[in-house]
């Protein structure tokens, strides 16, 4: 029995990381219905840890489990896009703060290099924006790594979820995206400095920023 309950633990474990990355990806938009059996068939195992998953990201804030009609993938509105920021405003500083002291060379190349190549992507196709979004998300996970705090990341992951195709805005727009890199640049200078107020203060103000910017375009839409 010890073997069988490991087992199902495992499997949920990875229906959650694959699931979680698909509903983020925007492969499985806001407001689709999350059917257990067809989750089950497609991550080829039984039904107990889709519904183990499921669970797992409802408490992610990325999926509503709903009477009598399951699971469904989270719409976000302008007030959850504002606690989701405030909440990572917070975090994020506290990483950028330690990790100023923390950081190892390897690393700031690591930070400079993805900045390096950011700057070089130009134009607005979808595979532009893919590459943009896949530099910042680098850029951000080096920041955490390097605040060397397994509890912070922990925190981190849970106000993550935010789907692509929201983020997707901020590569679009050409002030935007210039004004997202001088803040990586920022911080990036900060953190080489070993100052931990300035790295705070500097991650702070890109991520409450680009809430700012997020909910603005949101409301245009509404």
């Amino acid at each position: 029995m010890a073997g069988l309950s490991e087992t199902v633990g495992t499997n949920a474990e990875r229906v959650y990381d694959d699931l979680r990355a698909a509903i983020v990806s925007g492969e499985f938009p806001p407001g689709e219905r999350l059917r257990t059996e067809a989750l089950a068939e497609r991550f080829g195992t039984s039904r107990t840890p889709v519904r183990e998953a499921l669970v797992l990201l409802e408490g992610d804030g990325l999926v509503e489990i709903e009477p009598r009609r399951g699971a469904v993938v989270r719409s976000f509105d302008p007030a959850d896009l504002v606690d989701l920021y405030e909440v990572r405003a917070v975090l994020e500083a506290r990483a950028a703060s330690l990790a100023a002291t923390r950081i190892t060379e390897e690393q700031l190349l690591a930070l400079e290099a993805v900045c390096d190549h950011t700057d070089r992507l130009a134009g607005k196709t979808q595979h532009t924006v893919d590459k943009l979004l896949a530099a910042n998300e680098e850029f951000h996970r080096i920041v955490i790594d390097a605040a060397g705090s397994p509890r912070l990341s922990g925190a981190l992951r849970t106000v993550a979820g935010i789907p692509r195709p929201f983020k997707t805005v901020f590569w679009k727009d050409a002030a935007e995206r210039a004004r997202s890199l001088a803040a990586h640049r920022e911080i990036v200078a900060s953190l080489r400095a070993g100052s931990a107020e300035r790295a705070e203060s500097a991650m702070r103000l890109h991520v409450l920023t680009a809430r700012d910017y997020l909910v603005e375009v949101m409301r245009e839409r509404i």
